[in-house]
């Protein structure tokens, strides 16, 4: 994998040319099926990819079969070491992680007016948005646990699925009467290549970035790990090489310019983010924190964007993370290699994850399921 720089070639123009590219192989595949079985097949496969945790093989057609088997391979210049490394690095910080995912990680990307659309149309209902928090929170676990992006891991076959998923996705906007009602050209084509990249910086920069704006000491090796194990996903995930950051450095410069490029408010950005915000103020116990989650949002992304995304403006709260800021400073100086960087941060990563393990799937999927390799959180 080249080393140089490619922030120079994100431009405005490159970054749209990339709104008209899906992902070749997968929607090779996609077209493959409904050729040989008919959309019915699509819809059959698209429906147990959404109701199961895993690839059940009896429900895919052997053109999938062939594809699981083309994609499963990590790229050549997957390094174990550093994948090895970017584990324990989540291992030791992952419910502050997913604290970070939801408070500024998935604000950034609901900020993408363009991007968002297909989110919100694909979630409309409330247990719907609640479903795909679940299912964004199990799949960077799957993914950052111990091995797995290993040859038995869960994080390849999870990207799999996420990659088949899309690809039927765009099937369905770009062919059903129904669903091309919905779309607006202008949005480009349905998960392009600029929002695979932005969404492959969403699980990784964009948490650098809450490591950062909380001033918690990441070491330059630890950061370009965690980059690593994403940078692998990516590539099973059906992102363009060139969309593939070469480091940290170059990732900070791939984020921000797909955020500046499609940074705007959209009535889908407000809505899923208020989805989020409900959800997470409805798990936390105490009342009078309730406002904490705004405050953290606000904390976590820039001023314009929470604007954009009508985040409240923080109530008392918002002193108390300014507060819980400075505490932070202190005990990651005192303590770097601890995870307990703060008791309040700790518990609103708890109260989330906990949110996530009592949530009601219908009865027929499995519950939230934090990996063995990870500790407990608290």
């Amino acid at each position: 994998m080249e080393t140089a720089l490619k922030s120079k070639s994100w431009n405005t123009d490159y970054l749209n040319a990339q709104r008209e590219i899906g992902d070749e192989p997968a929607d090779r595949v996609i077209a493959a099926v409904v050729r040989n079985h008919a959309i019915a097949k699509v819809d059959e496969m698209f429906n147990s990819l959404v109701r199961n945790d895993g690839i059940v093989p009896e429900h895919m057609p052997p053109e999938v079969h062939a594809f699981l088997d083309e994609t499963a391979a990590l790229p050549e210049w997957a390094d174990p070491d550093l994948i090895a490394r970017g584990e324990n690095f989540f291992d030791l910080h992952w419910p502050l992680i997913v604290t970070f995912l939801f408070c500024g990680s998935l604000p950034n990307a609901y900020a993408a007016h363009r991007g968002a659309q297909v989110l919100f149309l694909t979630a409309r209902l409330k247990t719907q948005v609640e479903r795909r928090i679940f299912e964004t929170a199990q799949f960077v676990l799957d993914v950052m646990a111990e091995g797995g992006v290993g040859p038995a891991g869960h994080g390849v076959r999870t990207a799999q699925k996420v990659r088949l998923m899309h690809a039927s996705i765009r099937q369905f906007i770009l062919h059903d009467p129904i669903w091309q009602e919905q779309w607006d050209p202008e949005w480009g084509i349905p998960i392009n290549q600029e929002d695979l990249a932005g969404t492959l910086m969403t699980f990784s920069i964009q948490i650098l970035d809450g490591f950062k704006r909380f001033r918690i000491p990441v070491s330059a090796e630890e950061a370009e790990a965690y980059l690593h194990v994403w940078k692998v996903i990516g590539h099973v995930m059906g992102v363009r090489e060139e969309l593939i950051p070469a480091d940290v450095a170059d990732g900070y410069h791939l984020a921000y310019a797909i955020l500046d490029h499609q940074k705007g408010r959209s009535t889908a950005g407000i809505e899923l983010t208020a989805a989020l915000l409900a959800f997470m103020e409805g798990k936390i116990p105490v009342r009078i924190v309730r406002g904490l989650p705004a405050a953290m949002m606000r904390r976590c992304i820039d001023a314009d964007v929470a604007d954009m995304l009508a985040i409240p403006r923080a109530n008392w709260t918002g002193a108390l993370v300014a507060l819980v800021d400075w505490l932070v400073r202190i005990g990651a100086a005192l303590a770097p290699n601890s995870r307990r960087v703060h008791p309040l941060l700790d518990r609103m990563s708890t109260d989330i994850v906990q949110a996530l393990i009592d949530l009601d799937r219908g009865g027929e999927r499995t519950p939230f399921s934090i990996p063995k390799s990870l500790r407990a959180p608290i």
